[in-house]
């Protein structure tokens, strides 16, 4: 399983938040091999209840992509596959399945830039409720300056979440900083 995650553990923090906020609606864009999509399922088979709608391109994606049978495959190795919905859809459209205030926990790891975080927050912040998560991967000057952020002079993550209106105004954040780094936002009461 593929993963910029693997190497630090990332797997078991996304767990961890979700047995800990125990979201009844949780959403995966991008999920490559299903790393991520794994925990946030683990996450849920422990509290019981909930579920995850995962979205990704799959083999419509041009860069690097997973495949929707071997993803489909893993959750029902680790029994997973109940809590778990999979579609093909286009990462920016996902937002209109959903009513104002009704996900609780959205990750976001798709070839992510500071254009990502921008247009996510824009899309997302009225489905998102007070107490509710939103997680982007990245966020460090290290993943900002990986070689594709570069050769297609990408903007930087850190400085979208540093600067984004919606997410400095509604949300507190956090970024854990071991490669590639994990955004996590909470949304505050106004």
């Amino acid at each position: 399983m593929r993963s910029s995650y693997i190497e630090n553990n990332y797997g078991e923090i996304i767990t961890a938040m979700v047995k800990g906020f125990q979201p009844s609606i949780a959403i995966e864009i991008g999920v490559l091999d299903g790393y991520s999509l794994c925990a946030i399922a683990t996450g849920l088979k422990h509290n019981r209840f909930g579920h995850v709608d995962a979205y990704d391109l799959f083999e419509d994606y041009p860069f690097n992509h997973g495949l929707k049978n071997s993803v489909e495959t893993e959750l029902k190795e680790r029994e997973l596959l109940s809590y778990v919905t999979l579609t093909k859809e286009d990462a920016y459209l996902v937002h209109n399945h959903y009513k104002e205030r009704e996900v609780h926990f959205l990750h976001v790891d798709i070839s992510n830039n500071g254009n990502t975080v921008n247009r996510i927050m824009e899309l997302w912040d009225s489905k998102i409720p007070y107490g509710g998560i939103i997680c982007f991967e990245g966020g460090t000057v290290e993943r900002d300056n990986i070689s594709w952020m570069i050769k297609y002079d990408k903007p930087p993550i850190k400085q979208a979440i540093e600067t984004d209106p919606i997410l400095n105004s509604k949300y507190v954040y956090c970024t854990y900083l071991d490669f590639p780094g994990l955004t996590v936002c909470l949304k505050k009461r106004e």
